[in-house]
């Protein structure tokens, strides 16, 4: 089965999955985001799809594994969060990612540093999820996150942030 053949049918588990996902306990529109999460995970592991087993046990396979990721993603934000408010009130917390001279400072960063922030800080994607996309080891995305978190550092002290 091709790729576009492959989508096309698990284009028909859809009402599926979103009553997987809000079965566990998630909002209508973040089913709907676990749903196209699914489906990008699918595309990318087609070739791991072998025709002898049910599409849907692996397409359910995947939407528990986007599910798992997806909270881990929100408990390491809200620990995030917990650590920030200890140090000053949450309504004084800045978003991080609409501030400008976070901006400013991000984008003076070389590209290899800049895509490790962006995918570890503001997609929130654990290091491993970076190293596969930028194709690179782990140990390399944690070294240019060290590199770049302390060139930011260097950034902010020299602006006076």
């Amino acid at each position: 089965m091709c790729g576009d053949e492959l989508m096309a049918e698990a284009r028909k588990f859809e009402k599926n999955l979103l009553n997987f996902f809000w079965r566990q306990g998630v909002s209508y529109s973040e089913g709907e985001d676990l749903v196209q999460e699914t489906y990008l995970r699918l595309w990318k592991y087609r070739s791991e799809y072998r025709p002898a087993a049910k599409l849907s046990t692996f397409l359910f396979l995947m939407a528990r594994q986007v599910r798992v990721d997806a909270l881990r993603r929100q408990t390491r934000r809200e620990n995030r969060e917990e650590t920030w408010g200890k140090e000053q009130p949450m309504t004084e917390v800045p978003r991080l990612c609409e501030r400008e001279d976070v901006r400013w400072a991000v984008s003076r960063l070389s590209d290899p540093l800049r895509e490790v922030v962006e995918l570890g800080v503001f997609q929130d994607l654990p290091y491993a999820e970076v190293a596969e996309i930028l194709g690179i080891p782990v140990g390399t995305v944690k070294s240019r996150m060290s590199n770049a978190l302390k060139k930011l550092k260097e950034a902010f002290d020299e602006q006076g942030s």
